[in-house]
């Protein structure tokens, strides 16, 4: 046995059991506005602290003493007071930030309270259905993926199909297959107002607050349909079809190409992303990789296996991709060059 080996291993487990409780303070002081009071504040005492935030002392002081030990914030020991720096305030308390990490305060966390539901799944099969998790894993979600579609999704991702951007700046027909909460149905709708866009998603909490989202802004060219894919009218056709982070998530991902490719324009475009991992486990022992693997029995596999889908889970990889494409019948699948170290990006033709 090879003691160095074994004190390794000791140690990044103890290393993620700090990251655990992290998450859990990260999450409350998320949720309870701390990071948002501490944010341009200057420093600022746990007293001063408690008192802008009407919390208690004791537990905001100890809340901060453990978000300087993560290097969330930073400490003046000379005045004993507490204080964010511009570039913390960016990651953790600017929802408009492209580098905010605020969605994934809100999102680990609950994620966690349900797993006794994954646990009797691993029992008994089965799984968590969507509508089972909770409220705030939907809007955790939501603020997680927010950031990269209001500053990327039109001009980086769409701008990297070549002829895409004119063709919808001219007036195009777009349908985002599996939108939630509705953001990256927006943001297309937003940048291209000349075409008309369809979120489609079978939640229908998510679908009402997406067109509150869209009548926000006042955004005429953007609809909502609280359906499947293979509900989707088969009498218009698209010249983009977009799905981001999902796929994997359905119940019948190959149904659901299937129905996407049934709908797209004979000179469309699907356009698709999924979590930039590989479905070989030994290739995922990287930062990204051991968070989206553990995400996947948590919640994208077993909102599958609920309704007893393919349970595909989050890492399906380039070539799972792939063979999903050629079961659905298209012709031509290509790996899109963007710079994003999140996410992989598809292009399939009919």
């Amino acid at each position: 046995m090879d003691d160095k080996k074994v004190e390794e291993i000791a140690f990044r487990v103890v290393g993620d059991m700090g990251g655990s409780f992290v998450m859990a303070l990260g999450y409350i002081g998320d949720r309870l506005g701390l990071f948002a009071a501490l944010a341009g504040a200057g420093p600022l005492t746990s007293v001063q602290l408690a008192t802008k935030t009407n919390l208690n002392e004791r537990y905001v002081r100890e809340w901060a003493k453990a978000m300087v030990a993560a290097e969330y914030i930073d400490y003046e020991p000379e005045t004993e007071r507490f204080v964010m720096t511009e570039e913390q305030a960016f990651v953790l308390a600017n929802d408009d930030s492209p580098m905010s990490v605020g969605g994934g305060l809100h999102f680990t966390t609950p994620s966690i309270y349900n797993v006794p539901k994954v646990m009797k799944a691993f029992r008994e099969g089965g799984g968590v259905c969507y509508n089972e998790i909770g409220d705030e894993i939907p809007e955790g979600i939501e603020r997680f993926f927010r950031p990269g579609y209001i500053h990327f999704l039109a001009k980086d991702w769409i701008g990297a199909l070549p002829g895409m951007s004119d063709r919808l700046a001219r007036g195009g027909a777009v349908v985002d297959v599996g939108c939630g909460r509705g953001q990256s149905t927006v943001a297309i709708g937003r940048a291209f107002l000349n075409s008309t866009v369809l979120g489609v998603d079978n939640h229908a909490e998510s679908i009402a607050y997406a067109r509150r989202l869209a009548a926000d802004e006042n955004l005429e060219n953007v609809s909502f349909l609280e359906a499947s894919a293979d509900a989707i009218p088969v009498d218009k056709k698209f010249d983009l079809v977009c799905s981001f982070d999902c796929i994997h998530d359905m119940v019948d991902p190959s149904g659901t190409l299937t129905a996407i490719r049934n709908v797209m324009a004979d000179d469309g475009i699907y356009f698709w992303s999924e979590p930039n991992g590989s479905e070989q486990p030994h290739e995922n022992r990287n930062i990204l990789g051991r968070l989206f693997a553990s995400i996947s029995p948590l919640h994208c596999m077993t909102v599958s296996l609920c309704h007893k889908g393919e349970g595909l889970g989050t890492l399906i990889g380039e070539r799972g991709a792939r063979a999903l494409a050629e079961s659905a019948g298209f012709s031509s699948f290509e790996k899109v060059a963007i710079d994003n170290p999140f996410n992989q990006f598809f292009a399939l033709r009919r």
